[in-house]
């Protein structure tokens, strides 16, 4: 079978921002309210172990799209490490929505974001402040496959919407994973 592309219809009518963000919000909320009642249902049948399946499945579409830019990367000539990364998670579509910025700084990366509209589409359908923050740290698994599936070396940890109602703005970090455990020795044993 073969499907259209993009819809035959066109405009010459231009879009302000705010028209697009809306339109934005309401596509991303309509799509997590979707997973959230179809797994919340599910575990209602089949137990939690409904939400380690669902992790694993988004972090596997995460690591194929990280796996997917990498070859491209290299197709070009260029290297998967930190610099391109930080270039392909900080484009000018997410600077303006989610508020996106993106630093590099020696062997790692710092994401942050200070916008997502998830957590309020969450709250808006009645879910506590707890189940709102599973949900979010489910659907960041996109993002830490994303990353670990660019380069095998890297390694991301990400602070979920706990970052965003405490901080401001929600974080990833970025480690090569030789640099995370060395810092981890150096800390010393974690409780």
């Amino acid at each position: 079978m073969e499907f259209p592309e993009k819809s035959k219809s066109t405009t010459g009518r231009l879009f302000t921002w705010d028209e697009v963000r809306k339109l934005l919000d309401k596509e991303s909320m309509r799509r997590a309210e979707y997973i959230v009642r179809i797994l919340s249902e599910l575990s209602k049948q089949f137990g939690e172990q409904v939400y380690t399946a669902a992790a694993r499945a988004i972090y596997q579409i995460g690591y194929e799209k990280g796996q997917a830019r990498a070859q491209a990367m290299k197709t070009e000539g260029q290297e998967n490490d930190l610099e391109s990364l930080a270039r392909l998670i900080s484009h000018e579509t997410a600077q303006l929505y989610l508020g996106n910025k993106v630093e590099v700084q020696d062997s790692q990366m710092v994401v942050r974001e200070d916008y997502c509209p998830l957590p309020r589409k969450w709250k808006e359908m009645g879910l506590s402040d707890s189940e709102i923050v599973s949900f979010c740290l489910l659907f960041d698994q996109v993002d830490k496959g994303m990353v670990e599936g660019y380069n095998q070396d890297f390694i991301a940890s990400l602070s979920g919407c706990q970052g965003l109602a405490k901080s401001g703005y929600c974080q990833m970090v970025v480690k090569q994973k030789t640099t995370a455990r060395m810092t981890r020795a150096c800390d010393g044993p974690s409780s």
